[in-house]
């Protein structure tokens, strides 16, 4: 059973950090198979409202324009066909760390920085990021591999 340590603390108190608390659970008979702190590896994620969302011509990508509270929306280009205008997304700004998944979208590669780059002639400026690059799976987040909000790997 997965169990977040954030759940616990609404019914238990607990003081302690996670390790000493694991430690403590195995002392009174309890078998920790692991530990991991999600999204350790992630900063620089913000949530963004896709105000435009148009298709570009003869590929699978869409140029969003998306406002993550700056003085201008940013432009985004997105390989993900369930993106809409109106939509609130997960958004990965320059400089941000998030996952780098396998071509199946769902297999963990390691980590990827976000930088400037442009697609089919498109400036895009950062990446509408899925549940899988920010670490979430089946056993955390129920219907994460469904949120293939999978935007392109370069990003402004």
């Amino acid at each position: 059973m997965l169990v977040p340590l954030s759940w616990l603390k609404e019914y238990v108190d607990i003081d302690v950090e996670a390790k000493e608390l694991e430690e403590k659970l195995f002392s009174c008979g309890f078998e920790v198979e692991e530990s991991y702190e999600v999204g350790k590896d992630i900063s620089g994620v913000v949530v963004g409202l896709v105000e435009e969302c148009e298709p570009i011509p003869e590929t699978h990508l869409h140029v969003c324009k998306v406002n993550v509270g700056g003085a201008e929306p940013l432009q985004i280009c997105c390989g993900a066909d369930n993106v809409h205008a109106g939509g609130k997304y997960p958004v990965a700004l320059e400089g941000a760390q998030v996952y780098a998944t396998a071509k199946d979208h769902v297999t963990i590669e390691g980590t990827m920085k976000i930088k400037k780059g442009k697609l089919r002639g498109y400036e895009s400026c950062g990446m509408l990021c899925s549940g899988t690059e920010l670490g979430l799976n089946e056993d955390l987040y129920p219907g994460a591999w469904l949120q293939r909000i999978a935007g392109t790997a370069g990003g402004c």
